[in-house]
């Protein structure tokens, strides 16, 4: 099993902007990453993010329902950035490639690919 990261950011909280921001996550995190079985996927948004749950947008839109999810509100600390999405998933892959697109890159630049470099 293989735990892989992941984040994005938005700049409005809507449910439309999560929703789009969790599908191109997402997309990014299969198209990198040889995943054969998901097994539980985390979400967690920052205290500002509040209208609508990325889990949900997730189990929608990739027909995820037997999958366990979990949205939670990232831990708080001083100078952290708003409107971040962060995503875990437990998997069987045979890669482990992380992803951070938009502001998140600023996350972790040590894990940044090319392609993380999306507006």
């Amino acid at each position: 099993m293989k735990a892989i990261r992941g984040a994005t950011s938005i700049e409005a909280d809507c449910p439309e902007e999560i929703r789009n921001s969790v599908i191109e996550l997402m997309e990014e995190i299969f198209s990198r990453n040889k995943i054969t079985e998901l097994h539980s996927v985390i979400f967690t948004v920052t205290n500002d993010i509040t209208s609508y749950n990325p889990a949900t947008a997730f189990r929608k839109v990739f027909n995820q329902s037997d999958v366990a999810l979990l949205c939670l509100y990232e831990a708080s600390f001083e100078n952290s950035p708003g409107g971040i999405i962060r995503v875990l998933l437990h998997c069987e892959s045979e890669t482990k490639n992380f992803v951070y697109l938009r502001r998140a890159k600023n996350l972790r630049p040590d894990k940044v690919q090319a392609g993380d470099s999306k507006a």
